[in-house]
């Protein structure tokens, strides 16, 4: 039974998202009088999904919700995203026309009819080249990362890094075998993959392991479970991964030698696990993680959210690898800004607080909407130095 408190969120949002709908398209029906009716339409379309909503957050292994929510997921993140953002315009656009143009006799739509071209043909713009990048371009993103007391035999040594991936029925295994072999092409010690493997649905992990089949077979790969891999059943994943090519680290860490240096890498698991008391086990444990490592050893450490780099400064971790933000899938990594900054301090790139050093990856895959605006798919390439 859900509490009263749910009930009420439940009930503003749906309330939020009406109102939202009938502003942008009455407003779009008075702008575009012999143009906007095909609005109906998308809107019917776009919102579709909240009507199946209960169901697939139930269940995802039905075929025929594990399709609808496929298929139907885009249109409605899209449609939801852009009639907020006209909305939001339109009132920018009332207040500037009440501020110049109300005496003066022209009427707010009429004075709305440029503009609401120029922002329309601009998303439209964004999310054709957004697109694009999202669908066909990859980025190798060479990160250098100093550390003291690194061991010499260690100095040059490369991770490759793949993160949310969100693998899904839509998911192309020719674009994910070439995300695999451009992370091999890097020449990596190592393979890693920050979490968000799958969309919340396991099904497809035989796709995803089927991608690293063109990988050397002697790279060592590690991974960690990201939140969707824990909506989607993290018992579950780990089981289909086991002995497969990609090792879990749920909490625990190896040594990695190299002559008689030796690192520690791990991994813990991922805050989402806190949310749901059965997933308990595979929620982030930093002490467990690093309890057997060897002394004075430096520490690589995994963990798919970037907010835990506040335990592993606490912990003294030299390095920590995430993902999760996946820049917004939109931003601008030479301004460094992204649409995830306003909302995370942590949202792409290297960071370097009290000894300790974060590197969040901008994302590989996307999620749900195949829109990546000025941040290409990354592989990131974590070269380690000496300081």
């Amino acid at each position: 039974m859900a509490s009263r408190k749910t009930v009420l969120v439940v009930n503003l949002v749906v309330t939020l998202f009406f109102l939202i709908n009938a502003t942008a398209i009455s407003t779009g029906l008075h702008i575009y009088p012999k143009y906007w009716h095909f609005v109906f339409f998308a809107a019917i379309l776009g919102n579709l999904l909240w009507v199946l909503l209960p169901l697939l957050l139930k269940s995802h292994s039905s075929p025929f919700f594990r399709v609808a929510r496929a298929v139907l997921a885009p249109f409605w993140v899209f449609w939801n995203f852009l009639i907020f953002l006209y909305s939001a315009f339109l009132i920018i656009l009332g207040i500037v026309w009440i501020i110049a143009f109300q005496w003066g006799g022209m009427s707010f739509f009429t004075f709305a009819h440029t503009p609401s071209d120029i922002f329309l043909i601009t998303i439209l713009a964004i999310s054709a080249i957004g697109l694009i990048e999202a669908l066909f371009l990859i980025k190798v993103e060479k990160v250098v990362v100093k550390i003291k007391n690194l061991p010499a035999s260690f100095a040059g040594y490369k991770i490759a890094m793949v993160s949310d991936l969100h693998v899904g029925f839509f998911s192309r295994p020719a674009r994910l075998e070439q995300f695999s072999k451009v992370a091999q092409n890097t020449n990596p010690d190592l393979f890693v993959v920050c979490g968000d493997i799958t969309d919340d649905d396991p099904h497809y992990l035989p796709k995803f392991l089927k991608s690293l089949e063109c990988m050397d077979p002697y790279l060592l790969m590690l991974g960690v479970l990201g939140n969707h891999d824990v909506y989607a059943n993290p018992q579950k994943t780990l089981n289909i991964l086991e002995n497969s090519r990609l090792t879990m680290l749920v909490n625990e860490g190896m040594e990695v030698k190299r002559g008689d240096d030796v690192i520690w890498v791990a991994g813990v698991g991922d805050q989402g696990a806190r949310r749901f008391g059965k997933w308990g086990s595979v929620a982030p444990d930093f002490d467990k993680a690093i309890e057997k490592k060897p002394a004075n050893a430096i520490t690589v450490l995994m963990a798919h959210q970037p907010q835990g780099f506040k335990q592993a400064k606490e912990r003294k971790i030299e390095l920590t690898l995430s993902g999760h933000t996946h820049g917004g899938q939109f931003g601008f990594k030479w301004l460094k800004w992204s649409l995830a900054k306003p909302f995370l301090h942590y949202d792409m790139g290297l960071f370097d607080e009290d000894g300790c050093q974060l590197y969040v990856s901008a994302g590989t895959g996307f999620w749900v909407l195949p829109v990546r605006f000025g941040l290409n798919p990354e592989v990131s390439l974590i070269e380690l130095q000496p300081a």
